[in-house]
């Protein structure tokens, strides 16, 4: 499972600029996709991580929000991870 969250990580094209993956973690957390795709700049990093949201709130009631937030923080935290690993930094 997490060798397939890597690969889907990895497959993502690299952001244009280097981003601090705490502070992606942090705006992940409080702003969920929202938040993340202004930070990111790009579509993707909004619809991804605020689909899943939706789903965790669809499937799991109230407990999906904190969930959804927490799935959101992990999401911006390995994406600032994997695309500056991309961009060789």
């Amino acid at each position: 499972m997490l060798e397939a969250i890597e690969k889907l990580m990895n497959s993502l094209p690299p952001i244009h600029s280097l981003k601090n993956p705490s502070l992606a973690l942090i705006i992940g957390f409080v702003a969920g996709g929202i938040g993340l795709g202004i930070y990111f700049r790009t579509v993707v990093d909004l619809v991804l991580p605020l689909g899943i949201a939706v789903a965790t709130v669809h499937v799991f009631g109230d407990y999906g929000l904190l969930g959804g937030a927490i799935i959101a923080s992990l999401y911006g935290f390995f994406r600032a991870l994997s695309s500056n690993k991309l961009l060789g930094s």
